[in-house]
């Protein structure tokens, strides 16, 4: 009997993708096909989240996902007995980037998200970053018209979850592009604000705990990731 991929526990998902190769695949479809979605880069926090949040659950299950946590592999594998790694959300946008797809950038304070584009083209100068805008606007229009003259392929939301999603969905219909991805502090990392783990610790899945370490507002939000461990592990999630 063949399992179904494309849920987990009370979330189903369009699809979920397990390699870059696949989102690469995935996003040249969508280019060449001339349709668009929202990838989600499912982690703990948003699972916890989307438990509650029946908007947030909604627009999970109109969405392509990729495992980005220890804990969504571990679960993911326990359901359904094959084993995955995480596919981290950070370097996926970073790769298609790398690759020079036209890319609009939207999230942090005006003067990250301009260091952030400025280190990016430099360390790839065949990167395609179309247009960018910071995270603070009180209304929409002015922006959904600034990316529809630049026609991005990918749009990259830096606003925190599910802030994010929550903007990328609400206008999907307004805006052009053909794949929209949530991709959390990943524009304060690329402007030096944030430093990543170093290599070790992510080989190790415990980049979030070095993440709380560094950035203490973020020791709160500790508390769903223990919550999520201990319902795994006991199995009442």
């Amino acid at each position: 009997m063949q399992k179904n991929l494309n849920t987990l526990n009370h979330l189903s998902f369009k699809k979920v993708l397990f390699s870059f190769e696949e989102v690469e695949e995935n996003l040249k479809n969508l280019i060449s096909n001339g349709q668009k979605e929202m990838l989600i880069t499912l982690n703990t926090e948003m699972f916890m989240d989307s438990i509650k949040d029946r908007e947030f659950r909604e627009i999970v299950s109109n969405s392509t996902v990729i495992l980005d946590s220890v804990g969504i592999c571990y679960l993911f594998s326990k359901k359904n007995g094959i084993k995955v790694s995480p596919l981290n959300g950070i370097e996926v946008a970073e790769k298609i980037i790398e690759k020079g797809y036209r890319t609009f950038i939207v999230g942090s304070k005006k003067e990250n998200i301009v260091k952030a584009v400025n280190n990016l083209k430099q360390k790839y100068p065949q990167s395609n970053i179309v247009g960018f805008h910071d995270g603070y606007f009180e209304s929409s229009e002015p922006l959904i018209q600034q990316i529809n003259r630049l026609e991005p392929e990918v749009l990259l939301v830096g606003m925190g979850s599910p802030k994010q999603e929550r903007w990328i969905y609400q206008n999907m219909n307004a805006l052009k592009f053909n794949l929209g991805i949530g991709i959390g502090g990943s524009i304060d990392v690329w402007a030096g604000v944030f430093k990543r783990a170093p290599f070790i610790i992510r080989k190790m899945g415990l980049e979030w705990m070095y993440r709380f370490a560094t950035d203490l507002k973020r020791i709160p939000r500790i508390t769903k990731i223990i919550k999520f461990t201990l319902m795994a592990v006991t199995g009442r999630i």
